[in-house]
């Protein structure tokens, strides 16, 4: 999924002027897409899970715009990419815990573990490649990037899924922090090159 990352970006390029002519950094619209995203988890807990998830939809479009406009206007900082990964894993994290609390006011115990397995899960993932490049040069590897987890959620919401949604996004979520971890333990025993050729 991350080789669709600068597909994407390529496609909101063209209107980040329009942001600049308003004045607007790239952190002002993290910030209006994390603000944006509240009332989404405000919607998914009320159990109006379709009318949140289209708002969330939205708000994916910031994620996008921010870094198009750092890139249109050579904002590009080692603080913002800081920043704007530490907001997606509030925006993401509180997404699921909405979820949750609307199955737990639904007493639906079981669906509740489903979304805690999958916020566990959705926060590794990011940890385990931030530990792993602290010994290794990348460690991107795995099926379960964040747009992946967004698309799951999203489509399962829409095809009246959502339980099916938040299972398969714990599942491979975990199975992509096991891959981060076999990929690392493999560099750091010499099997496999920083670049992740057999050696």
């Amino acid at each position: 999924m991350r080789k669709l990352d600068p597909l994407i970006m390529k496609l909101f390029i063209p209107i980040a002027p329009i942001f600049e002519k308003l004045s607007l950094r790239p952190n002002h619209l993290t910030l209006l897409g994390a603000g944006l995203n509240i009332f989404g988890v405000y919607h998914i807990a009320r159990g109006e899970f379709k009318k949140g998830i289209i708002i969330v939809i939205f708000t994916w479009i910031f994620d996008v715009l921010d870094g198009a406009l750092a890139k249109h206007t050579g904002q590009i900082t080692k603080f913002g990419g800081f920043f704007d990964s530490v907001i997606d894993r509030y925006t993401e994290g509180l997404v699921l815990a909405a979820f949750a609390y609307a199955y737990s006011v639904q007493g639906k115990s079981l669906e509740v573990l489903y979304c805690v397995l999958a916020m566990i899960g959705a926060l590794t993932v990011p940890y385990a490649r931030a530990r792993a490049e602290k010994e290794i040069k990348s460690c991107s590897v795995g099926i379960g990037d964040r747009l992946a987890r967004l698309i799951v959620i999203a489509l399962s919401v829409l095809l009246n899924k959502t339980e099916i949604g938040i299972i398969l996004v714990a599942a491979i979520s975990h199975f992509t922090v096991l891959q981060r971890i076999m990929y690392t333990r493999k560099v750091l025993n010499g099997i496999l090159t920083e670049d992740g050729n057999e050696k």
